[in-house]
């Protein structure tokens, strides 16, 4: 062997396959601790054809997210529409509901050794980065005296979601994978719309009989079945819709001759259809305010429909009004807040993370205490306030505000091409900070993965454009 040959262990490029060995390690770990049970029965991984062919399938998927990571990223945001299949799926390995946080960490791993070697990039870090390293860190020193699960959970469903925003950043989209994003979120609406709409006609019966659970899947909004599709429940399901409104409702009017966009816009009454559906009032205020800030600043024609969209509503059957205006759910927050108010006067910096909401739900499922009682905010700058305080929650509205700077400075920046991508992206900023008003929409998965991946994607197109 010539001596050129023999490998440099001094060259960190050369460490590159243990390194990803090691990866996989920790992604597999992880995978392993966010499922309740899945360390008794992880021996049971080497049984079933099922599993066998989903591995299969993931190896060359692995070693194209190894070969290039934004791969990993596109696959994340293609599959996560459809993780609450899970629910129902014959077969699964103990720990598949922690896939997609393993293949995040695996993403973001190979996308920091991507890095390796090479020149450094310098691009300037968006303003929101700044408040969201503050509420971060609020939010870890309240883990730590909160200790435990709780502690834990809180930050992971909290934060865990800005891993793939950092790996979108460090390995920066190109047109085409922008491209293929934007088509991969118009047809997973639309697949999720048609099983939504289908939910309606095979009724709540046959859907307990294919696996799924009342109250927890299944709810009802006077005597209507709400719509969830391929998500646990109808929140999951409504804001996703709202975002995919957001993003490609402007890009498929920016270019009414491509098919792609032709098809979409020709389909979105049905995926609106399934949005009415899922009650989710949240969700249409974000989808309503979005669209307004789209016809003010671009699309005018986005204003025809709202006279239609009064008649269509003022001439409705009055079960179907009652039941899409009921203030009923509205009352019963205003009672939680006003009832957990005092909690929050007596506590200015906070009750602890992971004390309410999807946090403190995990923990509990975690921990298998049946028989806790989880409080639910239903209103995000609450939820931060009463659990982390006065200066969690300044941190938080700060960050929201930057984020608003960032998007509409990147409507400025970005090519010619990408404008529209740009003017969703605000869109949907403002349609989470309103929606938060009535929602913990940063819980509500996947809302803030999106969020976290969309920011990034635009932020790195100014960059690309300069």
């Amino acid at each position: 062997m010539a001596v050129e040959d023999v490998p440099d262990w001094r060259d960190p490029r050369s460490s590159l396959p243990v390194a990803g060995v090691a990866l996989g390690l920790v992604a597999i770990g992880f995978a392993v601790h966010a499922s309740p049970g899945a360390r008794d029965d992880l021996l049971s991984l080497v049984h079933g054809v099922p599993i066998l062919f989903a591995v299969l399938i993931a190896v060359p998927v692995l070693l194209a997210i190894a070969a290039r990571p934004q791969v990993g990223v596109l696959t994340i945001a293609a599959l996560v529409p459809f993780n609450g299949l899970l629910i129902i799926a014959p077969a699964k390995p103990p720990f598949a509901e922690g896939w997609k946080e393993a293949l995040a960490i695996y993403t973001l791993g190979w996308a920091i050794l991507s890095r390796v070697g090479k020149p450094k990039i310098r691009r300037r870090l968006p303003v929101y980065v700044g408040p969201l390293l503050c509420y971060l860190a609020v939010g870890v020193i309240s883990a730590i005296v909160v200790g435990g699960i709780q502690g834990f959970e809180g930050v992971k469903v909290g934060f865990f979601w800005v891993l793939i925003g950092l790996a979108a950043w460090i390995t920066p989209f190109d047109a085409r994978d922008r491209d293929r994003l934007v088509t991969i979120l118009m047809l997973d609406a639309f697949i999720t719309s048609v099983y939504g709409l289908a939910q309606q006609k095979l009724g709540a019966g046959r859907l307990v009989s294919l696996g799924y659970s009342y109250d927890s899947n299944i709810r009802f909004t006077s005597s209507f079945l709400r719509s969830f599709s391929s998500f646990p429940n109808p929140f999951n399901f409504a804001f996703f819709l709202a975002i995919v409104l957001l993003i490609a409702v402007p890009i498929c009017l920016d270019d009414v001759k491509r098919p792609r966009n032709v098809a979409f816009l020709a389909v979105t009454p049905l995926i609106l259809v399934a949005l009415f559906f899922t009650f989710v009032r949240g969700a249409w205020m974000a989808l309503g305010v979005g669209l307004l800030y789209l016809a003010v600043r671009r699309y005018r024609v986005l204003l025809l429909p709202v006279p239609i969209a009064l008649l269509v509503l003022a001439f409705l059957p009055g079960t179907f009004s009652s039941a899409s205006l009921q203030g009923q759910s509205f009352n019963e927050r205003q009672v939680g807040w006003s009832q957990n108010l005092g909690k929050v006067v007596s506590a200015p910096l906070g009750n602890g993370i992971g004390t309410t909401g999807a946090s403190a739900e995990k923990a509990v499922q975690v921990e298998r205490k049946t028989t806790a009682v989880v409080y639910q905010p239903d209103n995000q700058y609450f939820k931060v306030l009463y659990e982390l305080g006065v200066l969690g929650l300044w941190f938080f509205v700060l960050m929201f505000v930057m984020m608003l700077f960032t998007t509409r400075r990147a409507e400025r920046l970005v090519g010619r091409n990408d404008r529209a991508l740009a003017l969703g992206v605000t869109a949907n900023v403002i349609g989470a900070m309103v929606a938060s008003f009535v929602a913990t929409w940063m819980e509500i998965f996947p809302n803030d993965l999106f969020l976290w991946l969309l920011l990034s994607v635009i932020v790195t197109a100014t960059h690309e454009s300069s």
